[in-house]
C-alpha cells in the first residue's frame, strides 16, 4: 500500500518548514550580526519586517497544510494508516508549534501586554518546539523510519 500523502504535499511542507526556519531563524538579530546580510542575495534577511511578515506567510501556509492532512486524516486515512513513534512527536511537535506561534502571535497585538516573564517562556519554548522538529526529521532520515505505516 502507498504512502497517501502525494510528492507534491511533502514538498509543500518542505518547503513551508524551511521557510519558517529561515524567517524565525532572522527574527532573531543574527543577520546583520554574523553579517549574513552582505553575502550578495541575502540582504533581505536583515529587513526585521519582511521576514516576520514572511514568517507569518508560512504559519498560514503550516496551519493550511496541517489542518487538511489532519483532516484527511480523521475522515480517511485513519482506517488504513496507523502513525508510528515518529508520526505521533511530529504531530505533538507541530501542535505545539501552532499553539505556542499563536500565543507570540497574540503578544504582538497592540493592546496585548505580558510581563517579560511568560514573553521569554513562550519565546524560547516556540523556538525549541522548532529544534526539536528539525531533530525529530534528521533523526528520521538517519533510522530510515517513516511517519506512517499500514495498518
Amino acid at each position: 500500500m502507498s504512502q497517501p500523502i502525494s510528492r507534491r504535499m511533502a514538498w509543500a511542507y518542505v518547503l513551508t518548514v524551511t521557510l519558517l526556519a529561515v524567517t524565525g531563524t532572522m527574527q532573531m538579530p543574527i543577520a546583520s550580526r554574523y553579517r549574513i546580510t552582505t553575502v550578495p542575495g541575502l540582504a533581505w534577511l536583515g529587513d526585521f519586517w519582511l521576514t516576520h511578515k514572511l514568517h507569518y506567510l508560512g504559519a498560514i501556509m503550516l496551519i493550511g497544510l496541517v489542518s487538511y492532512l489532519a483532516t484527511r486524516w480523521m475522515l480517511q486515512w485513519r482506517r488504513n494508516y496507523a502513525l508510528t513513534a515518529f508520526g505521533l512527536a511530529r504531530a505533538a511537535l507541530l501542535a505545539a508549534l501552532i499553539a505556542t506561534g499563536a500565543l507570540r502571535v497574540l503578544k504582538n497585538l497592540p493592546n496585548v501586554s505580558f510581563s517579560p516573564e511568560p514573553t521569554m517562556l513562550i519565546d524560547w519554548t516556540h523556538l525549541a518546539l522548532a529544534f526539536l522538529l528539525g531533530l525529530l526529521a534528521l533523526a528520521r532520515r538517519g533510522v530510515k523510519a517513516s511517519y506512517l505505516r499500514p495498518r
